[in-house]
This record gives structure tokens, sequence and C-alpha cells, in this order.
């Protein structure tokens, strides 16, 4: 747990917020209000705390019909306040009333067992964190009342919202510096990789929109929902939320404005924005400090996988509403990147089945693979593969860890593992002669046999960058395999993981045809990094350094 880092700060948050204490009162009085301003006025000046405040207010014939006992003509109406603050700070409400119905008047939207009640619509509370709302508005309501000269009860929304009470959207932000942005941004930024590894999720809808006009990083979103969060966080449930990474509309073309002060708008926002539309419903605002947290922590760890430095304040510019420099109140956890765990399963998953393929699976493989966008019907692909359908339906079983089947459209269950396949085909295609003398010279076996059997062995060998130095087909010496790979596919600083890569091999050596013996004896040399080898005897490799 941390809280060595910025405190974020709120952007912009909509909800409502319901009165119960002074039950319907509240909004009967605002009524007269706005009668005083003959329905409506603007540019109404404040002061609150010192800081000066233009105020609007004026009405809209809502979508609620009043009660029998209520002398009023028409619908009721919904009463609309809008308060701009210092510094580009807004409050706009609209005032509702909760009437207590009877059960054929009273709206779906309404609980049945509220009773009499005033609802605070928030619109788009801008630059305001949600103690700031509740504070702001009996305020601003009450100097408003006062200079329309109405009685209003100083004890107005002053009270703890009722538990019926949500937020419907809500953003924090913290504005980083442009250099470092760059990194959550790039082509292999995180926003990219998270998109990448968890994009295909059956189930999920997840969005990545990057807009870089004018500079990259103009406006990009990540719209997660609630189940691909989780992935990213597995510390139990979590919210659907929309990461964003935005610089202003007109975008700075330096850091200093025309009067040589720094101008913090050079350098873009990165937001965690809660969505109810991403989420099963909206959430409750009395759990509104749990929510902030939340978005705090996503943050924070966001830019930890990016490689940008979260303590202290180098890595970030102060603005109006964001401090820099204030730590805060929030201890928040720190979680490993999840895109390299995720990656290396489906590198996994990938290299497990491919060293196990058949014929007829290798062939509606590529043919999918081959295919602009990964996609393709399950009657095309026999077509061109000349397999029956029912041959296609079962290497569609087989592959079932790499390729997904929903009603005879064909498609990979990630957009890793979909390049991932392409790159090995492409390889494939590109050594196709190698290939053959290499499995001519390695295979005793007839010319017509080379495909079939030498597949899987040729994967493994193209997969990692493998060479079969020798054979040890002569009695005098061993078979030896140089692996030049296992680093830059595993992202290890070790070759803990070559005891997996080595049993991959043994199980595609096996599939070729070939004597188990000769590869357990055979001589491996691997590279670890800074152009330095290790080497020993497959099979002992193989028990030392398997998974588990």
């Amino acid at each position: 747990m941390t809280s060595d880092h910025p405190a974020t700060a709120a952007h912009e948050l909509r909800g409502y917020l319901t009165y119960t204490d002074y039950g319907d009162s509240p909004y009967w009085q605002w009524g007269k209000v706005v009668s005083a301003f003959n329905g409506g006025r603007k540019d109404i000046n404040i002061d609150i705390d010192n800081e000066r405040w233009v105020v609007s207010v004026g009405y809209q014939e809502g979508g609620l019909e009043p009660r029998p006992s209520d002398a009023v003509d028409g619908n009721l109406r919904e009463y609309r306040v809008t308060a701009h603050g210092e510094k580009e700070r807004k409050l706009p409400l609209l005032i509702q009333p909760r009437l207590d119905w009877s059960s054929d008047r009273r709206p779906q939207s309404v609980p049945a067992d509220l009773g009499l009640a005033t609802n605070v619509k928030l619109e788009q509370c801008v630059n305001l964190d949600p103690e700031e709302i509740e504070e702001l508005i009996p305020r601003v309501l009450r100097t408003i009342a006062k200079k329309a000269g109405v009685d209003w009860h100083p004890e107005y929304f002053t009270g703890t919202p009722h538990e019926y009470s949500r937020v419907t959207q809500y953003e924090r932000y913290l504005r980083a510096d442009r250099e470092y942005a760059r990194k959550i941004v790039r082509s292999d930024g995180i926003f990219h990789r998270l998109f990448h590894l968890l994009a295909d999720q059956e189930g999920s809808k997840i969005v990545y929109s990057a807009d870089n006009r004018d500079v990259v990083g103009y406006n990009h979103q990540l719209r997660l929902p609630t189940r691909a969060v989780s992935e990213m966080f597995p510390d139990g449930t979590r919210h659907g939320l929309q990461l964003k990474h935005y610089h202003p509309e007109h975008v700075r073309k330096g850091d200093t404005g025309d009067d040589g002060e720094l101008d913090p708008l050079y350098h873009p926002k990165l937001g965690a924005l809660f969505k109810k539309g991403l989420n099963d419903g909206a959430h409750p605002w009395h759990e509104i400090d749990d929510l902030t947290q939340e978005l705090e922590e996503t943050l924070i760890n966001v830019l930890e996988w990016a490689d940008v430095p979260t303590k202290g304040s180098t890595s970030f510019v102060s603005d109006w509403h964001f401090d820099a420099t204030e730590r805060s109140e929030y201890e928040i956890a720190l979680f490993d990147d999840p895109t390299p765990a995720v990656e290396a399963d489906q590198e996994s998953v990938l290299i497990t089945t491919m060293t196990r393929l058949s014929d007829r699976d290798q062939d509606v493989l590529e043919r999918v693979a081959r295919t602009d966008g990964g996609q393709a019907q399950v009657g095309e692909i026999a077509d061109d593969t000349e397999w029956s359908t029912s041959t296609v339906y079962r290497a569609l079983r087989k592959l079932g860890d790499l390729l997904e089947n929903e009603n005879g459209n064909v498609s990979f269950i990630s957009a890793k593992i979909r390049d991932r396949v392409r790159e090995l085909v492409e390889q494939l295609d590109e050594t196709v002669e190698a290939t053959t003398r290499i499995i001519e010279d390695t295979l005793d076996v007839d010319p017509h046999d080379l495909e079939r059997k030498g597949r899987a062995w040729q994967n493994w060998l193209t997969r990692y960058g493998a060479e079969l130095v020798r054979d040890g087909e002569q009695p005098t010496e061993d078979a030896k395999i140089r692996i030049r790979e296992i680093l830059n596919t595993y992202k290890s600083v070790s070759y803990d993981n070559v005891g997996e890569v080595l049993e991959y091999g043994r199980i595609a050596w096996i599939n070729a045809g070939r004597d188990p013996a000769t590869f357990d004896e055979a001589i491996v040399v691997f590279n670890v990094g800074n152009g330095n080898t290790m080497s020993g005897r497959a099979r002992g490799l193989i028990d030392r350094h398997a998974p588990g």
C-alpha cells in the first residue's frame, strides 16, 4: 500500500442527490424563488468564500404529473440552476419533485418506498470534488433565495443525501508531463498493450479510439467493461471505466503562453472515468469515496505500468485544480503490469497448441490467419482448404485455445494470438525452401510425408530462432541445438523458462518421427543475455527448469 503519489483532481461528475429531511418543501419553495425572478434570471452575481459565482435560474416543463391535490396545471416544472465559478468551475443543477405518488401515478424511475423528497440532478459538474458539491448546493440556493427576497429555510439540502442518491459519471485526472505521457499512447504504450491483450475477451466490448490530430495523444480513449478491468486488477470486483489521455481543443505549441508564463495546458491530462453504461448501473453516492480511491488507484497503476514515475512531482504538472505537489490521502495498492502475464499465458497456449497440430488443423489455422481481420466463415475455410465442413469443425474443436467459432463465424480469441500466428505463417512462407532442406537432412521419411511430419518441428525451430547445428545421427556425436530467442520471447533476465521451451521442442521432435532419446541427449546452447551463452543436455535442462 502506498500514498506517496499526487492526489488526483475531479474533472467532471454527473448524478443525483435526493433529500428527504424536509420532504418536498424545498421544491415548492424554490418555485417561489423562480417566480420572484419572473420565471428566470441570468447573470446573478454572488460571493461564496471570496469566490465570485455567476448564476442563472429558470425552469422547464417536466415529464411528471402532479397529484390531484396539487394546484398545478399540466406537468410539474423542473427548475434549472447553473452556477459558474472561477477557474472553470461549474455547478449545473436540476431541482425535481418526488411527491410520494400513488402506485398508478408513480414514475418507474422513482422507488416505491421513497416518500416525499426533493431531487437535485447534477448535470455535469466540472472541477468540483463531491464534498464541494454537497457544500455548495445549499449555500448557492440560500444566497439566490435571499437576493430574490424569498424566505428560505437555512437547513434545506444540508442533511445527508438519501441512500438512493447515485453518481452516474465521475472522472478523476492527473496532468502528466508531455514527455512522460508519450509513453502511455505511443504504439507500444500501455493503452495499446491493454487493448491488444484484452480486446477479444468473449462477452466484452472494449473500444480503443486514438485521435492524433495536431499531436500524438490528442485524444485517446480506452473503454473497458468490468470484466476487462478485473483482468487488470485481480483483487476482487472492479468497476468498468474509460481511460483517457487528452489535450485541450486547441493544442498548445509550447509550454509558455503569450505572457511568458508557464502554460500547464501544454501537458495532457490522464483521466479515469466511471460511467454507468460500462457497469450494471449507477454507483451509490454514499460510497463515492471508495470510487474515488479506485479511480486514483487505476491511474497510478497505469502510469507505473507505462514506466512513468509516480513518486515525487517531476512527472506531473500543476494546473488550477490539480496540484502535483499535494500528496494523496488515499493509500492504494500497486499491482504488477498485467500485460506480460497475459501475453506469456497466450504465448504458452499458442506454443502448446501449434506443436500438436495435424495437417488438417494447420490448414484451417493458416486459412483464418491469412484473412483480413483474422475472421472467416466455416464454408469459406472448407472451400479454400478442400477439407470437408465436418473436418473443419473437428479442427476448430481442437483449435479452441486459439480460435473461437460463433455460429460458423471463426475468429482468433485475441488480437495477440492473431498477430503471432500471422507472424509464424509469414516466417514459414519465407523459409519454405530452407524448411524442406532441413527436414530432408534430418528425417528419413518419404518426401510426401515431409510436410505432415516436419511441420510441428519446423514451427518450433522458427518460433525460437533455433537451429539444428548437427543432427546426432552419427554414432560418435550428439545432436546439437542452438536457441537464440528465449529472452525475447519471455522478456526474462534469466533462463528459468528454458525447460518449458525444450519440453515443447521434444514434443515437436517426437511428432516429426524422431527418436526421443536422441533429443534427450542433445546438447542445447542458448543465449542468457549480454552476449553470454549456456549449455546442457536437453533432458537435464527440462528436469531442472520445467515450470513448477
